[in-house]
């Protein structure tokens, strides 16, 4: 459940990412080239970090709710920011794929948060009727 948080704060940071740097290259050109030559390291870094947390917790909620379709979803919106991150469609597209990608990953945690969170009420004995 909690690797669901971490997930969901990745995928903000992707958002935040992807949402300001244009910002930040365009007030500070100083940093424009240095920031422009590791930008692909970076999202390739950031992108693996995705799919071992994403991984790890849509499989973990796997295993308590049984819901394959949480985690189809999640690897769908993996697949779509990896594409982003490996240019196949040209560096334009870039921040709209990692966008799309990033808000599939993020729904995908926030359903497998809610089905974890309800497996362990029936666990629990809450989800029982008395």
């Amino acid at each position: 459940m909690k690797v669901d948080v971490i997930g969901l704060v990745l995928s903000g940071s992707c958002f935040l990412h992807c949402l300001l740097l244009p910002v930040a290259l365009v007030a500070a050109p100083s940093l424009a080239v240095w920031l422009g030559e590791t930008e692909t390291s970076v999202h390739w870094l950031l992108f693996v970090v995705a799919l071992l947390v994403s991984g790890w917790a849509l499989l973990t909620g796997l295993r308590r709710h049984g819901a394959w379709l949480v985690v189809a979803v999640g690897a769908v919106g993996l697949v779509v920011m990896g594409v982003a991150a490996a240019h196949l469609f040209g560096a334009s597209m870039e921040v709209a794929l990692t966008l799309t990608g990033a808000s599939i990953v993020a729904l995908a945690h926030l359903v497998n948060l809610r089905l974890t969170l309800g497996a362990a009420r029936a666990v629990d004995g809450e989800g029982c009727q008395r």
